[in-house]
């Protein structure tokens, strides 16, 4: 049995098989990230927080991490959203200059 009755058949045919293999829907798809947010304020207790750069299908937002467990996508230029980072980051910042490091000298009694 012959598939291909000539060159532009096999041609077609195997566009036609290309195209089936390479095409993937959004439903099949899994994103890390967040393609859309909120800009709702969030009034559970956040425990961390992470800046998301536009790298499509993935959207620029800040992600939100909450005591119980839950990620949220923020909209970057709420100014509820920019405070909470920013208290956020600075103490994070605090916690690093008060924990001593493997590397740091360390005094014997």
């Amino acid at each position: 049995m012959q598939l291909c009755y000539g060159p532009m058949a096999c041609l077609a045919l195997f566009a036609v098989i290309l195209s089936l293999t390479a095409t993937d829907t959004d439903a099949n798809k899994v994103h890390n990230c967040c393609t859309k947010v909120s800009k709702q304020k969030i009034t559970v207790p956040i425990i961390g927080a992470r800046l998301q750069k536009k790298a499509l299908p993935c959207v620029n937002a800040v992600i939100f991490e909450t005591d119980n467990g839950e990620t949220i996508c923020s909209h970057w230029k709420e100014s509820w959203v920019r405070k909470a980072f920013f208290q956020l980051e600075m103490a994070r910042k605090s916690l690093d200059t008060q924990v001593p490091t493997a590397n740091s000298p360390t005094t014997s009694p």
